[in-house]
């Protein structure tokens, strides 16, 4: 499939209908550098790791598990699984401290994790059982879950929503977990016939779901387009929204009235079942209305997609790249952290800021790393 850097009309800035045409190379945008670089964290007290599951609680970043395997290198085939492990720590960016937490009760390497009040909840990627942090008692809890693997995790407000990734092996619920009577319920059925990439977002006032239709050979002549519809979970009721014209289901930033995906490129089907055109993979829409929108156009050369961010949060998925500024519209390049290549860093989104931590380095022997770095837009 041809894959190719596309960039249209802004999602967040208007266009002007009426303007008169412009010359590409007039407009191509760049990307503003970081006002700041890295900065380099205290030692931290975790070991050498990575794999590591990192989240935000809204005034710490945690960092849970991993493995400190010997890591794989990228064209290498290895035998065996890394034993996962259980300890963590947390970070304060407002006193520069890190701290260590109890162990989970259960190793982890990845895994779901949402936050609700003042609760970290876990689904590890084995999906038997939710793990559940207190954050003022350093305490863990396991508490059973109504399914099996291959369920998201999303914070809706005060309560927590289990969504199903895929409906290839068959249909499912999704669920809603109350903290409070520590109760799960069934979501009422989406009106959206068998799907698979579904995903989900919280606007702060609806549930919205994502998917591509499940159909056989998806792509293979015409693009997997992405869907929409919102529930009112106070009401139960559902609401369909015009399809989009994009390829990606997520993940996705809450920014204003919008949900804004900034995955950058598209694809266009390739020479033998072409599309007709280049579909990008990132955009807007706006729930209320149903309304989708471009992103602004990328700066020129090779980018890679580091996410987006508002005046308070953000969504990154590297460590390398641009972010789109949604409060302005525009793209600002992320700066190198400084010393040689790692590979597999946890990323996280502190507020705006992007924390990294652990990795593999091949510089050599092939190691697990234990540095730490901050970067502030």
């Amino acid at each position: 499939m041809a894959v190719v850097m596309v960039g249209l009309c802004g999602v967040l800035v208007g266009c002007a209908g009426n303007a008169e045409p412009v010359a590409p190379e007039a407009v191509e945008p760049k990307a503003a550098e970081g006002k700041a670089g890295w900065t380099a964290l205290p030692k931290s007290p975790l070991s050498p790791r990575e794999a590591v599951l990192g989240l935000w609680t809204g005034r710490e970043v945690l960092l849970i598990g991993g493995s400190d395997a010997s890591p794989c290198p990228p064209s290498a085939s290895c035998v065996g699984d890394p034993t996962p492990l259980a300890d963590g720590a947390a970070f304060d960016p407002a006193t520069d401290r890190w701290r260590k937490i109890a162990d989970s009760p259960v190793p982890l390497t990845g895994g779901e994790s949402a936050v609700v009040g003042g609760t970290v909840y876990v689904l590890p990627p084995d999906g038997k059982e939710l793990l559940a942090y207190r954050i003022d008692a350093d305490a863990w809890a396991r508490m059973p879950v109504p399914f099996g693997g291959g369920y998201g995790l999303l914070a809706a407000g005060d309560r927590l929503v289990a969504y199903l990734g895929s409906e290839e092996n068959g249909g499912g619920k999704d669920y809603l977990f109350d903290p409070r009577a520590a109760t799960w319920s069934a979501l009422p059925a989406d009106p959206l016939n068998p799907a698979f990439d579904r995903a989900m977002a919280w606007t702060g006032s609806e549930l919205v779901l994502f998917d591509h239709e499940l159909v056989p050979n998806p792509g293979s002549e015409k693009p997997a387009l992405t869907r929409a519809a919102t529930l009112d979970l106070a009401a139960g009721s559902w609401r369909r929204l015009p399809d989009s014209e994009i390829l990606g289901t997520g993940p996705w930033l809450a920014a204003g009235k919008e949900l804004v995906n900034p995955m950058l490129g598209g694809a266009d089907g390739g020479e033998v079942n072409g599309w007709g055109r280049t579909y990008p993979y990132g955009g807007g829409v706006a729930p209320a209305t149903g309304t989708w929108s471009d992103l602004p156009k990328p700066p020129s050369g090779d980018v890679y997609s580091a996410g987006a961010r508002t005046g308070g949060t953000a969504v990154y998925f590297g460590s390398d790249g641009v972010v789109l500024d949604t409060t302005t519209g525009t793209w600002q390049r992320v700066p190198a952290i400084p010393g040689g290549d790692v590979t597999h860093r946890t990323v996280v989104a502190a507020g705006v800021r992007m924390l990294v931590f652990g990795g593999a380095s091949f510089d050599g022997t092939p190691a697990v790393v234990d540095d730490a770095w901050i970067w502030a837009p």
